[in-house]
């Protein structure tokens, strides 16, 4: 039987395998995803300020910072305001999670009970007016808060309380500001009272302390970068 053919083996079997090309797509997505959640979490948690000085810092290192006028940064306003000198003025200069602030404390703005700015502090107000009416600083929103002391200031009928009064501070100062050319747009007027004062307006006894009580009559000028 030398001349039979032999039959060749059969082929091994082959397992046959799942489909496994939608794993590609699903891993995209979840990376997607995951991108997606860094980025909102950095946007939740991140402080405006704190942003800002790194873009400042960064444009220094690399020598690529901006002479264009409207590239205002709340790094640049601090410092254009302190070359104003408004801290020998009685500003204090300062920013926060929403942007800057310029708060008109230890200057007198105000009697008690009376919403007409003092004739010493329109100076003042007026060199806040131009700078933040230049090119570098027109586009950002300004918010005015007025507050008052402790007490029942308002002596006015027609403001019966310290709510009534700190908005009409806040809006005496807005009204001063446009009349230095600024666009009344820009602005947000807000009454605060005496609930966030920038001094204890009585000592650990309870006597009140009439100077700090005049510097809690004050306004605060908020701007939003």
């Amino acid at each position: 039987m030398s001349g039979m053919v032999k039959k060749k083996p059969p082929a091994p079997h082959h397992e046959e395998h799942a489909d496994e090309t939608w794993l590609i797509p699903y891993s995209d997505l979840l990376t997607l995803l995951l991108a997606l959640f860094i980025v909102l979490f950095a946007a939740s948690s991140i402080d405006k300020n704190k942003a800002a000085q790194i873009q400042y810092a960064l444009a220094a290192a690399f020598s690529n910072i901006t002479s264009d006028p409207l590239s205002g940064t709340i790094i640049n306003f601090l410092n254009d305001a302190k070359d104003l000198q408004l801290e020998e003025d009685g500003v204090i200069i300062s920013s926060d999670a929403q942007g800057a602030t310029l708060e008109m404390t230890t200057i007198n703005l105000f009697d008690e009970g009376s919403v007409n700015i003092k004739n010493e502090a329109y100076p003042v107000i007026k060199k806040i007016s131009h700078l933040l009416h230049s090119n570098k600083y027109r586009r950002f929103r300004i918010v005015v808060e007025g507050h008052t002391d402790d007490t029942n200031e308002s002596k006015i009928a027609e403001l019966p309380s310290n709510w009534e009064l700190s908005a009409a501070r806040a809006g005496a100062v807005v009204r001063t500001m446009i009349s230095n050319g600024m666009e009344d747009s820009r602005f947000k007027a807000v009454g605060l009272a005496g609930i966030s004062p920038a001094y204890p307006n009585l000592n650990p006894y309870g006597e009140p302390i009439p100077e700090n009580r005049i510097k809690n009559r004050r306004v605060i000028i908020r701007i939003e970068f």
